[in-house]
């Protein structure tokens, strides 16, 4: 696919923001789509690798993001994420490639200025609260609200 000028603008814009705050993130390609990938550790000193999908309207829609390491990723019961599909109470959307979709934002909440930096931001605080609910067994409800 090939991107607008605007849109080659963006993501330069985008680069150079997760440069400075998210360095481990690059542009990867899965098939024909491009991706952001990189990991994020939790204070709990847990590794998470995160996908991006950058979306072909940018910057008019929200980014799917996936947890792809580790993969077979549970909950506190022992239960697959990705076998809970959609949950609000796990802030998770039906998942992509098999794996965990991150519920960060509404699509009537997104606009065109937030950033994929803004993005991983919520990322970093679900993993947190994903962590917490894999010491306490609370659903991720516990710790964030919808938005």
């Amino acid at each position: 696919m090939g991107w607008t000028y605007e849109q080659q603008n963006r993501l330069q814009r985008e680069v150079d923001i997760l440069n400075q705050y998210f360095p481990s993130f690059a542009f990867v390609y899965i098939g024909s789509q491009l991706c952001m990938e990189g990991w994020l550790i939790t204070n709990s000193k847990n590794n998470y690798k995160i996908r991006l999908y950058v979306p072909k309207d940018l910057p008019y829609s929200v980014p799917d993001v996936i947890i792809t390491y580790p993969t077979q990723l549970k909950d506190y019961y022992g239960r697959l994420l990705v076998n809970l599909g959609a949950s609000a109470n796990m802030h998770l959307l039906s998942p992509i490639d098999n794996s965990p979709k991150i519920c960060t934002y509404r699509s009537t909440n997104w606009n065109a200025n937030i950033t994929f930096y803004k993005v991983l931001m919520k990322v970093r605080i679900w993993l947190e609260a994903f962590d917490g609910h894999l010491k306490t067994s609370n659903d991720l409800d516990y710790y964030l609200k919808h938005q």
